[in-house]
């Protein structure tokens, strides 16, 4: 049951990484004049840390 609540919680994590990467790079398209770098370098690294929380939150196989 643990094993299937971190399955969970680490694709919550991947999803949530997705939808702030996609955020940024829509959202840089949109912006009017130039682009503004700090809020898409910081949204990058965050949403590389919210992949890196959900690919160590979901436990490996249990094959493996």
């Amino acid at each position: 049951m643990n094993r299937e609540r971190r399955k969970e919680a680490g694709k919550m994590f991947l999803d949530l990484s997705k939808y702030l990467a996609t955020t940024v790079a829509i959202g840089s398209l949109f912006v009017k004049g130039s682009i503004e770098w700090l809020p898409v370098i910081l949204g990058g690294l965050m949403a590389v840390a919210l992949f890196a929380v959900g690919v160590k939150t979901i436990p490996p196989d249990k094959g493996d």
